[in-house]
């Protein structure tokens, strides 16, 4: 079986997390630091041209009222984009309480989310992927 990704996009940073073969467990991968759009598309690329996944979760960021923000359109955009440029399915997750999640993982472990905001991003991107394989192995 093929890999699938998960993508946390940000601003600044991108967190991404990839399954195992099997897509049973989501493994973090290392936070990519981008300085525009451009560039995160292009990195993007590059880790679907490295891992080639058969599917590619999206971290979609609804407002907590379910309404779309500025976020949520940006997101639609890196959608688009990546859609004209590889063939795979992209599908949109609700990424709402995953950094919060993140967070008290950190804490848990003794370390400080504002000391390490590219392990949040790993690790918000692992918990969407994560949830994703779940909820595939439960039906």
């Amino acid at each position: 079986m093929k890999r699938v990704l998960a993508i946390d996009y940000g601003m600044r940073r991108i967190g991404l997390a990839v399954s195992d073969p099997l897509q049973i467990i989501a493994t973090p991968l290392d936070t990519l630091r981008i300085s525009n759009y451009d560039d995160g598309i292009k990195q993007l690329i590059a880790i679907y041209e490295e891992y080639k996944p058969i599917i590619i979760i999206m971290g979609y960021p609804i407002g907590i009222s379910g309404n779309k923000t500025d976020q949520t359109r940006l997101v639609d955009k890196v959608i688009e984009s990546l859609k004209s440029s590889i063939d795979v399915p992209i599908i949109s997750w609700d990424e709402r309480y995953t950094s919060i999640q993140a967070k008290d993982i950190l804490k848990q472990q003794g370390r400080k989310a504002r000391d390490d905001k590219g392990m949040v991003d790993q690790l918000a991107a692992r918990i969407m992927l994560q949830e994703y394989l779940d909820s595939r192995s439960n039906t």
